[in-house]
């Protein structure tokens, strides 16, 4: 039971983290086609569902920091989330011995 429950405590947050990813680099590769001020409907979903983690990002970055540049930060934070995730837990996990 405890080894599933492990497997859990791992998979469902890397997955999360790298839905949260997988979404800004969609926003980021359609930001070079449409206009930030579009109406389709692609856009008004993928900027609603990277709002709150850009605006978490914005808070945590310098002002200096243009904000074009905030997305690919954003991009990069999620992408250490998740390998310190990975590190945090193959320290913590019993390694299977094969």
């Amino acid at each position: 039971m405890s080894e599933q429950l492990g497997f859990w405590l791992f998979t469902l947050p890397n997955y999360l983290l790298a839905a949260a990813m997988y979404t800004l680099m969609g926003r980021f590769l359609l930001s070079l086609v449409f206009k930030p001020n579009s109406e389709l409907v692609i856009w008004r979903v993928f900027c609603q569902l990277t709002d709150p983690i850009l605006h978490t990002v914005r808070t945590l970055t310098p002002a200096m920091v243009p904000s074009g540049l905030v997305m690919v930060l954003a991009i990069v934070w999620m992408l250490l989330l998740r390998l310190m995730l990975l590190v945090i837990i193959l320290q913590t996990a019993p390694v299977p011995r094969g």
